[in-house]
């Protein structure tokens, strides 16, 4: 089936020529679909990508390529679909036809397709799992926009698909890299705060024993609260410890993030003993949390494992730059984005700064500050992930960063996220997030 001749908006036959060669020869996937996503003609490529023939494409429905369609409909008739059968009559019907989950849940992709058929967007991209005929799975990064007819009504789509399985795995790697990094500076800190909680578990240990062994309260080797006491003591050093190996967990977690709205305040108060601690007995940390943050106002749309990796990044750096001892300031507090002539008003936000008064950077190394693996320090000293990470965070938050350093006159990094305002944390709360923006960074002198 050719679509140019189905739909011929193009009546000059060399253009029609040199279009379907484009269409036939692109090193990209291109599927045109129907509105109900029945695949009339796919190219070469796209073929190859999937492991089928053109003519085991052509007709079928392009929510079969899912992986998890696929799962849904061997759970609903009890058996296996053949890899190599993608005929649409096994789909004549039901949920699984309109894409959506056996649940009746509505697919992110179907939200978009509707979004973009009713005109509410120009098109979509989406990254999801696909299922190659051999049974095997791979990422793609599918980008569909909308055909219109010589009237102008919504006739067809056009997807083009790419196999991003090579970028999702250098990006997993980056991030595992980017975990080990905080993971590794915390170890000497938190290895002293667990040595010190371990020598007062086998202290109190050792207090206990020789009170039992004397004969305890009967012939005076301690009293009734003295032994409570101890082992009071011994808890408490057992809580701190569990606690420390939870917060520990949750930065080196390995799963997708999850964005609901969160407090910033809350995750900053939650983090703060382990910071502390972090820091070490040399730097003061002075934390001021903003009351216009209480009890859950102006939260914000985050996993908080992410925020909680910008705090340890941030802290870090600050740290790195008091060798001598010193203050942090950290801060959450209400704000709002700059004014633009786009956006109009400024939109609420939510910002969570960092200040030192360390040694400051000049403007060379201000200018790379974000660029991964760029350090100042010595050797086996960082890798040069941590404010590199802090961006990633906060670009795929739709947040921005502004810088204010000098030389010997310390360092002040705030990080804004836009704030949810009530019908947009509703919408987040039924799988409907707000659109991102891409991050900005200003960088500038204090």
């Amino acid at each position: 089936m050719n679509v140019m001749t189905q739909f011929p908006a193009v009546r000059d036959d060399g253009r029609d020529l040199r279009f379907q060669a484009m269409f036939e020869g692109a090193a990209v996937g291109i599927g045109i679909c129907q509105l109900d996503g029945r695949i009339l003609e796919a190219n070469p490529a796209l073929g190859r990508m999937l492991g089928y023939s053109l003519e085991e494409l052509t007709g079928a429905q392009a929510d079969m390529l899912y992986p998890e369609v696929r799962r849904g409909l061997h759970m609903e008739v009890g058996r296996e679909a053949s890899p190599g059968s993608l005929s649409s009559d096994r789909l004549s019907s039901g949920n699984l036809s309109s894409g959506k989950a056996s649940s009746g849940k509505l697919a992110p992709n179907e939200r978009l397709l509707g979004e973009l058929i009713r005109g509410e967007r120009d098109g979509f991209e989406i990254e999801k799992r696909y299922r190659h005929k051999d049974g095997s799975e791979f990422w793609g990064h599918l980008t569909v926009s909308l055909g219109r007819d010589t009237c102008r009504e919504p006739a067809f789509l056009i997807a083009m698909l790419r196999d991003a399985t090579e970028r999702k795995r250098v990006e997993e790697h980056l991030r595992e890299a980017e975990k080990m990094e905080v993971i590794g500076r915390l170890a000497g800190g938190i290895a002293h705060d667990f040595n010190n909680l371990l020598t007062g578990i086998l202290l109190y240990c050792d207090l206990l024993s020789v009170g039992l062994e004397s004969g305890g309260l009967a012939s005076g080797g301690g009293t009734r609260n003295e032994m409570r006491q101890h082992v009071e003591e011994v808890r408490m050093a057992g809580e701190q410890g569990t606690a420390l190996t939870q917060q520990l967990l949750a930065i080196a977690r390995k799963q997708v993030a999850e964005p609901r709205p969160i407090s910033i305040g809350e995750v900053v108060a939650s983090t703060e003993n382990l910071l502390r601690r972090l820091i070490g007995e040399r730097i003061e940390l002075a934390v001021t949390l903003d009351p216009a943050l209480d009890c859950g106002a102006r939260p914000v749309l985050a996993d908080p494992a992410q925020v909680r990796q910008i705090l340890m990044n941030l802290v870090l750096n600050a740290r790195d730059a008091l060798p001598q001892g010193g203050k942090i300031w950290l801060s959450a507090r209400a704000a709002k984005f700059p004014a633009n002539a786009e956006a109009g008003k400024a939109r609420r936000a939510v910002s969570l700064a960092v200040k030192d008064n360390g040694i400051g950077m000049n403007a060379e190394t201000r200018a790379r500050l974000f660029e991964p693996f760029f350090t100042t320090k010595k050797p086996g000293e960082g890798t040069g992930l941590g404010l590199a990470t802090v961006a990633r965070i906060a670009g795929e938050l739709g947040g921005t960063i502004e810088v204010e350093s000098e030389p010997e006159r310390g360092t002040s990094i705030a990080v804004l996220l836009p704030a949810l305002d009530a019908a947009a944390a509703a919408s987040s709360r039924t799988g409907q997030a707000p659109s991102r923006q891409g991050i900005a960074k200003t960088v500038r002198r204090s």
